[in-house]
């Protein structure tokens, strides 16, 4: 009776938003300790941060944005011999993160909008964030020129990647 009770009240709709939500964390800070691949990561990371956008609260999706760079940083596989430059990019990143969950939330949940166009224009402006940092962090030579592809490019199709697999795991709960 009583292992029956604790599975209930383990089981509330608030545990398992609870639960969801620290799940997500930790795939967002091991993805870019695991895989080395920029494109699976992004895709990867940014569907999560659409999917928290769209299912959790503002202060959730602050600990969510800044999760995925401390991981990046913390390996430092992902952006291999660029790594060192990578945490001049961090606050923009976490900008850049925190925008395409609140943008799509905005637009689809908010506003009622189109999940892919809210989605797709999230990652647009999360790609015009991270590359404007970018660009200007390269006219002070403070980082490669590379980066422009990297937070420019690169994060398009990892976020318009994201917001088309997002689609699929929320589709599915």
């Amino acid at each position: 009776m009583m292992l029956h009770r604790l599975r209930h009240e383990l089981n509330t709709p608030a545990i398992k938003k609870f639960r969801d939500f620290y799940i997500s964390a930790a795939i967002l800070f091991v993805t870019p300790l695991v895989l080395q691949n920029q494109f699976l990561v992004g895709t990867l990371v940014n569907a999560i941060l659409i999917r928290s956008g769209i299912r959790h609260s503002d202060e959730q999706l602050l600990l969510a944005s800044i999760v995925p760079s401390i991981g990046a940083l913390a390996s430092g596989l992902l952006l291999a011999n660029l790594t060192s430059h990578l945490a001049l990019m961090i606050p923009f990143i976490w900008l850049g993160n925190l925008s395409i969950a609140l943008i799509s939330r905005y637009f689809f949940v908010n506003q009622k909008r189109n999940y892919f166009a809210s989605t797709f224009f999230a990652a647009g402006i999360k790609t015009i964030i991270l590359l404007a940092a970018a660009f200007l962090l390269l006219q002070f030579a403070l980082v490669p020129v590379e980066f422009l592809t990297i937070f420019g490019a690169n994060q398009l199709i990892t976020g318009i990647f994201g917001a088309i697999l997002a689609f699929f795991i929320i589709k599915h709960k």
